[in-house]
């Protein structure tokens, strides 16, 4: 790749050609995160790195891969920011109506955070994240996903920054849908799983205050290096699912990542129960 002056360098971890949104991280921000690996509808079994290089003020030119222009007031509900962490420059937040033509497309997996666990497909929200159960399983008009990735607003070097690195997913569509997604079931076989080349990970239940219709929290846990992968809670309403996701990072959140998520979660809410 041609060597720029830039601002921001994402670092997306694809399998195949398909690219990965979990491992991303702006270089200049000084936070690293965990790398994790996505599993995209259609990807082969090769790793490899993909570098994208933002200049300033620049922004992703990655076309929108949904059909026609999504709900406005879907876009206006995502987060800008928390605390000192703020929606990408160069991937803002945006609205994705299904049905996806293109599944190997990077616009919304580089918008998402996911785990680096290995399983069945009926584990795939609580894995990889709502944004892939949804691409798999209702991929067809009248869902819709808005999708969105925080990152510090400034470089933080060796500081300790006072929000966390997360992602925000708000899904639409039909009930028997949101239903499914919105299920804090754990299906049996989910419970303890592979981790790509380092040990195991269990995903282990987490209480927070009760949003919503029902809301419900996890962590995923690991037995390698990775202590917690990551930190996830959802919501769910009868007009849509939300769901955000906070990965293991460095360097580490002033408040401990299990206090900020249940506090994300409730200023996502209030921002969405305000439109809907």
């Amino acid at each position: 790749m041609r060597r720029q002056s830039a601002r921001w360098a994402a670092v997306v971890v694809a399998l195949g050609v398909a690219a990965s949104g979990c491992g991303t991280r702006p270089a200049d921000t000084g936070v690293r995160i965990a790398a994790s690996e996505t599993p995209s509808p259609e990807v082969s079994e090769s790793a490899s790195l993909l570098v994208k290089v933002f200049e300033e003020g620049q922004q992703d030119d990655v076309p929108n891969p949904g059909s026609g222009a999504g709900d406005p007031r879907l876009a206006a509900a995502l987060l800008p920011g928390f605390r000192d962490v703020r929606q990408r420059s160069y991937q803002p937040g945006a609205v994705v109506a299904l049905p996806v033509a293109d599944l190997r497309s990077t616009f919304i997996p580089e918008r998402q955070i996911s785990s680096p666990l290995e399983g069945p497909e009926e584990c795939t929200k609580w894995t990889a994240g709502m944004w892939l159960e949804v691409l798999s399983r209702y991929n067809a008009p009248g869902a819709q996903l808005a999708v969105a990735m925080m990152e510090p607003a400034t470089p933080v070097g060796s500081r300790r920054p006072m929000g966390a690195v997360f992602s925000e997913a708000i899904i639409t569509g039909p009930a028997a849908m949101l239903d499914r997604l919105g299920d804090p079931e754990l299906p049996a076989r989910c419970g303890r799983l592979p981790v790509a080349g380092d040990g195991f990970g269990e995903i282990q239940p987490l209480t927070v205050p009760h949003l919503g219709e029902r809301s419900w929290a996890y962590r995923i846990t690991g037995t390698g290096k990775v202590p917690v992968w990551h930190w996830v809670e959802v919501v769910q309403t009868s007009h849509y699912v939300l769901e955000i996701r906070i990965p293991n990072q460095d360097p580490r959140p002033r408040t401990d990542p299990a206090e900020l998520l249940p506090l994300i979660a409730q200023e996502a809410y209030a921002k969405a129960a305000r439109l809907f």
